[in-house]
């Protein structure tokens, strides 16, 4: 056993039915230096599972009521990449290995030396990082993550494992749901570290100058580190395909400012599912299969709510300190808040909340009006977003069909009548495109 496993007192479930072996495994493993949680059944390891957040399960295959399997089905569905070591005897070693083609990490066939035990559950500790806030030295890479859910946690698993590797990474997830944070985690626990992380906004490079090239400066001056691509799915053709080179095989990104292969990490954010601008023919196969290599998913508020509660302190703690705080009506109204534009939203109404409130306590009421206030918004942006989707539509019409109002009309399935109306409400002169 390494020295690194036993200070890092990592935390390993045990599972198994026969109090003998249970107590066997628990003396090897915390005499090796681990902490170690016991549970008697599978549906009790489920339990301590979510509540403790081990780095590694050993289970028992066979045990009454929620069985081995059933316990491995139920972990790798919540948390994939926790490893799972299943105990078997010899008369159920085919079920041990049809359940390590399912993806447990390994199996042990009783009796088995403790030598093997500790073996097989160091391998299993290299694969298993650990990722909470409070992992000592290690804790930094994370800290502008705060969570701890069980979602959360299982996508930070995966990030970390991503960070040692230098293959593309693409992170999806809805607006304002934290994926830039999640790009720079992965870039403070790699190799790159200490090199830059740039960011581009790929929306704005549309309507570029002839020869003009942001995204090679971007390449040029994050040399050696990471280049956040924001947005990827509005990424221009010519710079898709600029990029894909150096996204697939590191080859020359031409441009006159590198005169070589950039030697830097290529992380993709977007906010939309990416096979849809693939079919529309927005965006490149080859580029998406490419930057894909490392796919993470940033999910909403609204699937990790039980973060709300320490997001909210430590917003306050950032700005505000210890003396501020919500009452725990307006904190309830907060975990029950449909959250659309996700952490960055909550951000906002806490922010407003302690900047408007008038007691080091911010009362529900006003919490209720800063929320009523932010729908009535969300509903003014869709409205605005529908208009220009409405406007955009009858120019490209009319402009497809020479300013042809009837067959404008027919295509766009009104009457006369109505078209005219809505050219009148967007002030578009059908003659302009004649």
């Amino acid at each position: 056993m390494s020295a690194d496993a036993a200070q890092t007192g990592a935390r390993i479930l045990v599972v198994d039915d026969d109090p003998g072996l249970l107590d066997l495994i628990e003396m090897r493993l915390v005499a090796a230096g681990y902490a170690v949680s016991c549970a008697a059944s599978g549906e009790e390891a489920l339990a301590r599972f979510r509540a403790e957040r081990p780095r590694a399960v050993i289970s028992d295959l066979r045990m009454d009521g929620m069985d081995g399997h059933a316990l491995f089905a139920h972990l790798h569905a919540e948390a994939p990449t926790v490893p799972v070591i299943i105990l078997t005897a010899h008369g159920t070693i085919p079920d041990a290995v049809a359940a390590t083609q399912r993806g447990v990490f390994g199996f042990l066939t009783k009796p088995f030396d403790g030598h093997e035990l500790l073996a097989k559950v160091a391998e299993a500790m290299a694969v298993s990082p650990r990722v909470d806030a409070s992992a000592g030295e290690d804790a930094g890479w994370r800290a502008g993550i705060v969570s701890s859910s069980l979602v959360m946690e299982e996508l930070l698993r995966r990030a970390r494992r991503a960070a040692d590797a230098d293959d593309p990474i693409l992170i999806s997830g809805p607006r304002g749901s934290g994926k830039e944070s999640l790009a720079r985690a992965i870039h403070a626990a790699s190799g790159r570290a200490r090199k830059p992380f740039g960011v581009v906004n790929c929306g704005e490079l549309a309507g570029l100058k002839p020869g003009s090239s942001p995204l090679a400066d971007a390449l040029a001056s994050a040399r050696g580190g990471f280049l956040l691509l924001d947005d990827i799915e509005e990424l221009p053709a010519a710079e898709q395909a600029r990029l894909l080179p150096l996204v697939r095989e590191h080859s020359l990104f031409s441009s006159p400012t590198l005169a070589a292969a950039p030697d830097i990490r290529i992380v993709a954010s977007t906010t939309q599912a990416l096979d849809q601008a693939i079919r529309e023919g927005r965006f490149r196969a080859d580029l998406f299969y490419a930057i894909g290599r490392i796919a993470l998913n940033m999910p909403s508020l609204a699937d990790r709510r039980e973060d709300i509660p320490a997001l909210v302190a430590a917003f306050i703690a950032q700005h505000h300190g210890a003396e501020r705080g919500l009452s725990p009506e307006a904190m309830m109204m907060l975990q029950e808040a449909a959250w659309p534009g996700n952490v960055l939203q909550l951000r906002n109404v806490v922010e407003q909340a302690l900047a408007l409130a008038v007691t080091p306590q911010v009362p529900a009421t006003l919490v209720r009006r800063l929320l009523r206030e932010e729908t009535e918004r969300e509903m003014e942006a869709l409205d605005e977003a529908r208009r220009a989707f409405e406007y955009d539509y009858l120019v490209q019409l009319l402009d497809s069909t020479g300013g042809n109002v009837t067959h404008a009309a027919r295509v766009a399935k009104r009457n006369r009548t109505e078209f005219y109306k809505l050219l009148a409400r967007h002030n578009i002169d059908p003659a302009s495109y004649k």
